[in-house]
């Protein structure tokens, strides 16, 4: 059920706090799979969320992006060539990622960070690891490397 739908217009006035992005690329998650399937359960909103993208514009308040920064992150409706984001979600990038590289970050990152945060490894711990070969497990994987435990998928 994708299609081509034309845009909103992107020159409504941001809100405190929030960057008009200028999508370069865009990472796909099961979720968006379920989602344009039409079997996520509930509202999904619309596809797309991490994203790489140069920072167009920002609100009142934003102070760790200027425009014209490349940035990864969150952002609404990402599937598109223009979109929105609550600047919290958002962090400069250098020149040693790609957009495409970029945009596969954010979602599997975070989770694995949250949960890690969660588990507290410890240098030498061992790690038990489940499902290691899907994105969120590569990132634990490496993750529980960078922390010098040892990681079991």
């Amino acid at each position: 059920n994708l299609r081509i739908v034309p845009q909103m217009p992107s020159n409504a006035e941001l809100v405190a706090g929030e960057t008009r992005l200028h999508v370069r690329a865009v990472g796909l998650n099961f979720r968006d799979v379920l989602n344009v399937l039409g079997a996520y359960p509930g509202d999904p909103g619309a596809p797309g969320s991490d994203c790489a993208a140069y920072i167009a514009a920002r609100g009142a308040g934003v102070k760790h992006l200027q425009v014209g920064d490349a940035a990864l992150g969150h952002g609404l409706a990402a599937l598109a060539s223009v979109a929105r984001s609550d600047s919290r979600l958002m962090a400069s990038i250098d020149q040693t990622l790609s957009f495409e590289q970029a945009c596969t970050l954010p979602t599997t990152w975070a989770t694995v960070h949250m949960s890690l945060l969660a588990a507290r490894p410890q240098c030498g711990q061992v790690m038990l690891l489940h499902a290691g070969a899907g994105g969120v497990g590569l990132a634990a994987i490496e993750y529980v490397h960078w922390l010098s435990a040892l990681a079991m998928a």
